[in-house]
């Protein structure tokens, strides 16, 4: 705990108690800035029950505990322990401040160990609470609120404020405004309206805000709810749900994440994916797990995803080594390889499962498959299929190759070699096939042009 001395009434000062988090520095501050603009400002002592303005830029000062309510033009109170040459003088009773018919922006510290109540007005200002458990209320005016390390209650209204709150267990209520929190503690914080901008520092919060939020999550272990059209970034083993139409979330580690529409995911690491719309997902890595609508997914280095019951399915793989097990989806896969080593398992369904220049080993599962490859730039890997003949709709599509011309194909086909019960083409792009299991592969197996 430490004490911070601010100027008071007819030459006295104010103890005013700081218990912890950043407000030590923010009430270092305060005294500077009041004292250096004390010249043109009239300071009084206020007393319990209703205090009236004198005259314009007023500043009150508190120094026992009871109800304050206060009228006119205040631009700063001071709620803290007369000091009167004790410089370790504390304020323990709780202080009550009543500032909704202030007329004037007002700026108010205090540090009583008996917490403060305030009530903000229209005219705004600044709340900067240092000791105790607190409680702000606020008004139809714009107010930053800084709290220390005590329990706080935070309620604000119509105002766009600035919520930064301190190292314990804070209840933060928002109005429907524009407002931006900092947590710091363990927080709960409610904003079904306005627009929203939530920064959890601290982690195991509990955030449920309505649309348009924006939440960056710099530690782990949150529950966080955001209506349609928000975002939220970061975070490691939170439990994140988009409730609208639409949403984003990047850089999640290991996050459970669901959305009753659609959903872009960017950038993820390890998360289990629940949308009921259609997923985007960028460029996300780790151990994955997606039931979607629908899916357009864009791997990277690292992937190993498995697909649920979801719907129409599109993958294409980065350069690094990646899998994509769909073995449990029962609709269309259409999976592209590039230039790493990966691994693609289809489902019941019709799937598509296209080579790369890279190493790819490619199970169609029980639908009827198509194994493409095309002539170019994208070719030129080394592939494996390994169930070709476990439906007799599966076909290899060979496109721009021109083996439709002059037998081209059964030149392929004979120059065939087969080993250890398994067949190995080569194209002319120096792409090689596989096929596991198949030792008599026929024209009728391919499809050209």
């Amino acid at each position: 705990m430490a004490i911070v001395t601010v100027m008071g009434a007819a030459g006295t000062n104010v103890n005013v108690t700081v218990d912890g988090g950043d407000t030590l520095a923010l009430a270092n501050a305060y005294a500077a800035a009041l004292r250096a603009s004390a010249a043109g400002k009239n300071f009084s002592t206020l007393q319990n029950g209703f205090n009236a303005a004198g005259s314009a830029n007023a500043v009150g000062m508190i120094t026992v505990g009871g109800a304050y309510a206060l009228d006119g033009a205040y631009v700063n109170i001071v709620a803290g322990a007369l000091s009167g040459g004790a410089t370790d003088a504390v304020l323990k009773a709780p202080v009550a401040i009543d500032a909704h018919a202030v007329t004037t922006p007002v700026d108010v510290i205090s540090g009583t160990l008996g917490g403060t109540t305030f009530l903000g007005g229209p005219a705004g200002g600044s709340f900067l609470a240092t000791a105790g458990d607190n409680v702000f209320i606020g008004g139809t005016g714009n107010f930053t609120i800084n709290m220390g390390a005590g329990n706080d209650l935070v309620v604000t209204d119509g105002g766009n404020d600035t919520v930064n709150a301190g190292g314990g267990e804070n209840r933060i209520f928002l109005g429907d405004g524009n407002n931006d929190v900092v947590s710091m503690g363990t927080d709960t914080i409610v904003g079904a309206l306005g627009t929203q901008s939530v920064t959890i520092n601290a982690g195991s919060s509990l955030v449920l805000l309505g649309a348009n939020a924006t939440v960056v999550d710099n530690s782990a272990g949150s529950i966080v709810s955001v209506g349609g059209g928000s975002t939220v970034t970061g975070g490691a083993q939170d439990k994140v749900s988009f409730t609208g139409s639409s949403g984003t979330i990047g850089g999640g580690v290991s996050d459970t994440i669901s959305a009753a529409g659609d959903l872009q995911v960017v950038q993820g690491v390890g998360n289990t994916i629940s949308v009921t719309g259609s997923l985007t997902f960028l460029n996300g890595t780790g151990m994955t797990s997606v039931v979607a609508g629908q899916s357009t997914i864009f791997g990277a280095a690292g992937l190993n995803m498995t697909l649920g019951a979801s719907g129409p399915t599109l993958f294409v793989a980065n350069a690094g080594n990646e899998t994509l097990d769909g073995a449990q989806a029962s609709n269309p896969l259409h999976a592209f390889a590039d230039g790493g080593n990966v691994t693609f398992v289809g489902g019941t369904g019709n799937d598509t499962l296209v080579g790369g220049t890279g190493s790819a080993t490619m199970t169609g599962g029980s639908g009827d498959n198509l194994f493409a490859f095309t002539n170019g730039p994208s070719s030129g890997g080394t592939d494996i299929i390994t169930d070709f003949g476990s439906s007799a709709g599966n076909l290899v599509a060979l496109y721009q190759y021109g083996y439709q011309n002059n037998n081209g194909l059964q030149g392929i086909l004979s120059a065939a070699t087969v080993a250890g019960g398994n067949s190995t083409i080569q194209l002319s792009d120096s792409t090689r096939i596989t096929f596991v299991g198949i030792t008599d592969l026929k024209a009728s197996d391919f499809t050209l042009s």
